[in-house]
Formats: C-alpha cells, structure tokens, sequence
C-alpha cells in the first residue's frame, strides 16, 4: 500500500493489551478490493490479534429515507453472509428507536488496539471520523480508498479536467501496482470466540422490513426496485463489460432507459461502497485480454490525453469519466473536507459574472414544490425529475440539462442550488457525494469555462436547451419508458 493513503487522526500509541484490531467500515462497504481492509489486516498480523469489521447505520442522517435505508441494509445483509462464508469477524448494529447506537462505537473501540476506517471526505463522514478521534484513547488511522490514486498525491485544486488529466496519467502506473487485495485473507490471525459486545443485526432472524418498520424517518421517499449491495453490483459491472461498453462512447449521452442506455449503472453502488474502483478499472482493462493487462499497455506517448489507457474510444471514454472527472470532486472535497460545497468556492470570474446578472428577469418561476412534483411547462425537464423521484437516478445528460433550467427558473442562483442539493440528495441513490456536487456545480460553471455569446441569467455561464436535446438525441424510446413509471408498477 502506498504510505500516501495512510492518515494518523489522532496520536495515540497502539494499545497492545487489548483484544482487536477493529475496522469501522464506513464508506468501503465491501469485503474485497478495500485497502481500509488490507491496512488493518496488516496491523491484526503486526499485533497478532483478531481483526474485528464493525459495519454501523445511524437512523438520523441527513435525507434519511427508506429508500436509502433499505439500499443500506441490502448492501449489509450481502456482508453478513459474505464475512461468514469467509471467516471474517463482521458485527453489523443497525440503530432503530429501540436499539440507540449512541456509546456503541466508543464501547467497542476501547477494547481495541487500534481503529482503521475509511478516508471518505464528504457528508458525514469527516465529522464523525473525527469526533470518534477525540472520544478514544487508541489510534485511529483513516485509510483513502476512494480511488486508483491517492488523492494526496495530486496536490494542489484542478480546476479543470484537462488540468487532472496529465497528473492521473502520470502517477497511475506506481499507483496500480498498489491496488487493494482482491481476496483478502485472514489465515494469519487468531479467530474472535467471544459473543460480541453488542446487539448485532442478524439477517436470518431479523428481516430488513422488520428494521424499516422500526424507524421514523424524516424523508417519505418511496423505495425503489434497484437493489442494494455488492452482488447486484457485480452483476451490474459483468452486464456492462459483456454486452454495453464498446457502445459506450457512440451512445452515452443519448437519453434512454437504463435497460437500453450503455451505460454501467454502477454510480450507486460506488457511492456506497458496494464496488471498488480498483476493480472497475482491472476489470475495464483486461476486457478481451487473452493475458492479464499490465501496465506496459498504457500508451505513454499520450499523456493528457484520453488515449493514453486505450486506443478504443469507449474503453478510454468511460475511463476518463470514471478516473478523471470522478476524481476532480473527490480531490476538491479531500483538500478540505466538508458536509457539502456550496456556490461560495466559485471562481473569481463566476461570482463576478453571476453578481452582473443577479437582476436578470426570468420568463418562468416556479416553486420548489412545484418542481418537485414535476408540473412545469417543459415535458422533458418534468420527466427528468419524475425518473428522479421514481427511480433514484437519471440518465447523466438529463441531470445536467435538469438543473440548468433549475437556475434558470428560480429567483436566485441561491436558491437553484438549495433546490438541487435538495432534490439530489433526498432522492437519488448516489446522492451526498463529491460527484453529486461536481455535477451540481458544474451547471453553475465550476470545472467548466466562459461561453459565449452571454445569456440573460446565465451571462457567459454555459446554456443548454431542451429544444436543442430533442434535435440532436432520438428520445422516444426515454419519454416512453418515464412516462411509463409509475409507484404502482415499480414492483
């Protein structure tokens, strides 16, 4: 493992009376391609302990929902049944009104030598990763695991993905000889024989309906049918790589159902943890390959360029997305991680640009209710939010022409962005994320350059129309599958 992955939260000297070395699986929610696992695998060797995975959910996170609640739980109940295929210690604690998590944590951590978690720099997660810090008298080391490179190494903000580019490009090669263990084992360490110090979820006693029965939750946002956890995410990535990727780049940005878009679907079980980068990436590259890819593959005369991993231009296209602009928000929010970025780290010339047309007249308003209920003027906008509210997800070009024409029917560039981070993150399934705020502040100008000619509302911000979709995309076959969504006939 790189030394550059490794973070020391608080300064604590190991504690080598006690009984574990604990991994609280935050944000890596699997068992395999984890290097928050590998690192404190290595610690439970170095001590000679048993190693302990903690896997928790609270009740009372922000957007809590039933739909996020159940993809959770899904995603929980595949590593309960994994860990004990595998001889893994797993204690998963599920938090209801009569079982409160608070203590839980601290007690378990006390009789640990150390505590590794995941280096995860947005939403909760930087919080509670710190508090726990603070309340334990062991060493806490947060582990980044987010993707192929550490994103120490990149150093300063990008604030452009041709500006990332060339840094991935060069530090990918050292870096992919580290990635994370895809078998990780535990041969090496004594095995726990004791009943663990906690209510733990059982899956076989306990169902996850009878969890969701227990819980109030703020949201009431309906479930979906997009099941949760890693072997969904499995069959997910095999369905891309065998039948959609070599349609990647001719077909990714035209708008259709996700059966027919060819497009991986994996953005969910990312966010969660489900699947791990690493393995994306292995995976993408040893398409087709008679021998293991390695790195003399990679066409080094191209850095900075999307050929550089592959001369296939869907290959190297969906590479780009996964590599590239998913890492310019992880980076963004690493540098200084935060609950949430908000319109106050645009550049100079956007603020300047958006104070000159702050008065703009809009030709449509609407209430944040009426947007969230999809009753404007515009069809397409309206069936982009009902395939939200519906489903959890949209098709990426709709997302980006969704809250463009969010700015450009609210009062205040405020109060579009309230109305986005809201809607996102309360119902989409790979919401409150870095990349949920890269793509949000992306239709502000962030990441993006000065277009031209300049627009009322938007000045030199860059405009997109839903005339101009419906002229350059074949939409039927989206407009019929949205506008055949229904609670009803989801299940």
């Amino acid at each position: 493992m790189q030394k550059e992955r490794i973070r020391i939260v608080n300064n604590f000297s190991p504690n080598v009376k006690g009984e574990y070395v604990l991994y609280w699986m935050q944000a890596y929610r699997r068992l395999e391609y984890n290097h928050s696992l590998d690192f404190a695998i290595s610690l439970a060797e170095q001590y000679k302990k048993p190693l302990v995975v903690y896997e928790g959910l609270r009740m009372d996170y922000p957007w809590n929902s039933t739909r996020i609640h159940r993809f959770i739980l899904e995603g929980m109940e595949n590593n309960f049944f994994e860990a004990e295929e595998k001889g893994f210690t797993y204690w998963s604690f599920v938090e209801t009104s009569k079982n409160p998590a608070r203590g839980v944590l601290k007690s378990i951590c006390e009789k640990a030598v150390a505590v590794v978690t995941d280096d995860f720099p947005c939403f909760i997660i930087p919080e509670q990763t710190t508090k726990l810090a603070n309340k334990i008298l062991v060493p806490l080391y947060s582990i980044d695991g987010n993707g192929v490179i550490p994103l120490k190494l990149y150093g300063e903000f990008a604030s452009a993905a041709r500006i990332l580019r060339p840094r991935i490009h060069k530090l990918f090669p050292e870096s992919f000889r580290h990635i994370s263990n895809k078998n990780p084992s535990i041969k090496n360490l004594p095995s726990w024989k004791k009943t663990p110090p906690l209510p733990t979820w059982n899956p076989r006693t306990k169902s996850i309906n009878e969890i969701l029965n227990e819980i109030s939750f703020q949201n009431q946002v309906s479930v979906v049918p997009t099941k949760g956890g890693r072997k969904q995410a499995l069959i997910l990535l095999e369905e891309f790589l065998s039948k959609k990727i070599l349609h990647y780049e001719e077909g990714r940005s035209n708008p259709h159902s996700p059966q027919v878009s060819p497009v991986s679907g994996l953005s969910a079980y990312i966010h969660f943890g489900y699947i791990s980068i690493d393995e994306i990436v292995s995976s993408v590259l040893n398409l087709n390959s008679k021998e293991n890819w390695s790195i003399e593959n990679l066409n080094l005369s191209q850095i900075g360029k999307k050929e550089f991993f592959h001369n296939n231009p869907s290959i190297y296209g969906f590479l780009d997305e996964l590599l590239t602009w998913r890492d310019i928000g992880y980076l963004m929010f690493f540098l200084e991680p935060s609950f949430r970025k908000d319109l106050s780290i645009l550049p100079d010339w956007l603020k300047k640009n958006n104070l000159k047309h702050k008065e703009d007249k809009r030709e449509h308003l609407y209430t944040k209710l009426q947007l969230e209920n999809f009753v404007t003027h515009d069809k397409l906008w309206n069936l982009a939010q009902k395939e939200l509210v519906f489903t959890g997800k949209m098709h990426n070009y709709m997302r980006m022409l969704w809250g463009k024409k969010v700015i450009e029917w609210t009062s205040s560039l405020e109060e579009a962005f309230e109305i986005l981070e809201d809607f996102n993150n309360k119902y989409a399934l790979d919401g409150r994320n870095p990349n949920s705020y890269t793509g949000i502040l992306w239709c502000f100008g962030l990441f993006d350059r000065p277009w031209f000619p300049e627009r009322n509302i938007f000045g030199n911000i860059r405009y997109m129309s839903t005339d101009a979709a419906l002229r350059k995309f074949q939409m039927q076959e989206y407009i019929d599958y949205v506008e055949g969504l229904s609670h009803e006939t989801l299940f």
